[in-house]
């Protein structure tokens, strides 16, 4: 899969996580345990969604060429593109869906490291994932995996949106239960 899809799959799961946990107090220990678990859910999510069937297409895009490291350009580019809705639609849960989208990208640094900058293998934790290239296509047209993937960006950032919109609506109702007159949109 493409960056901008690890991306998106790993904000979206530690949102989630971080508004599961959020009613208990925020310790220090807190904020690190879900602090850390959005890091593991960003790492899961960048492995299993590689499982899927797909098609690297932004790295093979015509454009930047020339400039070094060209295809990391346009994956960054891409990313941007995802990262910008997934954090306007974090709100308060920013610095937790930062860490998913680290966590989310972690495996693919290991492997720029590893195929680029030629890094030794004891140092790679990913071993089966990061000194390999992937592209499982499942005999499918390249359309259709660049299809599934957009699709994919999209029902996260639409899930993400939905959380946000179910706290909010939960806030709200909790303050109209407390006596506060709320206007609803």
């Amino acid at each position: 899969m493409n960056t901008p899809t690890h991306i998106v799959c790993g904000a979206c799961l530690a949102q989630a996580l971080a508004l599961s946990l959020s009613r208990a107090r925020h310790s220090k220990v807190h904020i690190l345990a879900v602090a850390a678990g959005a890091l593991c859910a960003g790492i899961l999510s960048h492995l299993l969604v590689d499982l899927l069937p797909h098609y690297n297409w932004i790295v093979y895009l015509p454009w930047a060429t020339g400039l070094p490291f060209h295809w990391l350009i346009r994956e960054a580019v891409f990313s941007l593109a995802v990262a910008i809705p997934a954090f306007i639609l974090a709100r308060g849960l920013r610095p937790y869906v930062a860490i998913g989208m680290l966590g989310a990208i972690y495996p693919d640094v290991e492997k720029v490291l590893s195929f680029d900058f030629h890094v030794p293998d004891r140092f790679i934790l990913f071993d089966w994932h990061s000194t390999r290239f992937s592209n499982r296509t499942a005999g499918l047209p390249n359309a259709i995996l660049i299809g599934i993937e957009c699709l994919l960006i999209a029902a996260s950032l639409l899930a993400m949106w939905r959380m946000r919109r179910a706290a909010t609506n939960k806030g709200a109702d909790a303050s109209a239960s407390a006596g506060e007159d709320r206007v609803r949109l």
